[in-house]
């Protein structure tokens, strides 16, 4: 299934039984373990279970309206537009929206499905998920409305309260932390990466790095980031009449 953004559902099956809900979360974590550097942020293992007692305590009001494999992922692209929006505003720069609705379907099916979930649909699912009841928690534990209908102040504070931990009680905190920490990581980590530059122009070793209009992250950082064509030139200019170094094999292409 497509959605409305140029994403695609991982699922071809319209509801998700709550076998299948488990099991995403329980894959989830797996995904995680295997991480070593998602190792340093989260235990896996304790996340999946996290997630598993909050679905246990809600059932499938945990998701809020969106039930089907489509509804979820289209919500959770929702809800990462509106995340990235007010993790990365535009002013006198480029900000997240400065790029959609391209940066979000990115950032959800290519960056976080393929680099977070090694490209495997049940963690992915585990994943969408968690965005959903990132998204439908609020009014049911009294905190708020939902994350969609929190004004900018409101979303703030309540991604604030995720951060620090002030849903322990509520039996949510693992579930919305994850959430929440991902989508940063995504968010920070696209755009930041140069986005929608953040690939070697095709037919080009070079990448193009400044000047953009609109400007984008590097240029707004001001980072020269990887060597471009007259650097290069230089460089192989200054190596061009290197003298050999006696037991260096010239014809081994790995020195």
């Amino acid at each position: 299934m497509r959605s409305k953004r140029g994403g695609k559902a991982s699922s071809t099956k319209e509801y998700i039984s709550m076998t299948e809900q488990r099991d995403a979360f329980l894959a989830m974590g797996q995904a995680l373990s295997r991480r070593s550097f998602f190792g340093r942020v989260f235990s896996g293992a304790a996340v999946g279970a996290g997630c598993v007692a909050a679905l246990d305590q809600f059932g499938p009001r945990l998701f809020g309206q969106a039930q089907s494999a489509t509804q979820q992922f289209n919500t959770a692209l929702q809800v990462l537009s509106a995340f990235g929006q007010m993790v990365v505003p535009v002013d006198q720069d480029s900000g997240w929206a400065t790029f959609e609705p391209d940066i979000t379907t990115f950032t959800l099916d290519t960056y976080i499905r393929q680099v977070f979930n090694l490209g495997a649909d049940l963690p992915f699912n585990g994943f969408v998920q968690a965005v959903n009841a990132f998204n439908a928690i609020p009014p049911q534990i009294n905190y708020g409305q939902q994350f969609l209908s929190m004004d900018l102040s409101a979303r703030g504070q309540y991604l604030t309260d995720v951060l620090i931990g002030n849903f322990e009680n509520n039996g949510v905190q693992d579930i919305v932390s994850f959430a929440a920490v991902f989508m940063l990581l995504g968010v920070k980590m696209v755009f930041f990466q140069n986005y929608p530059h953040h690939l070697a122009n095709p037919n080009s070793e070079y990448q193009n790095v400044l000047g953009n209009t609109p400007n984008t992250a590097w240029d707004m950082m001001g980072y020269r980031g990887p060597v471009l064509a007259a650097e290069e030139a230089t460089l192989r200019a200054r190596a061009a009449n290197a003298p050999e170094l006696p037991g260096v094999d010239w014809r081994n292409p790995f020195i």
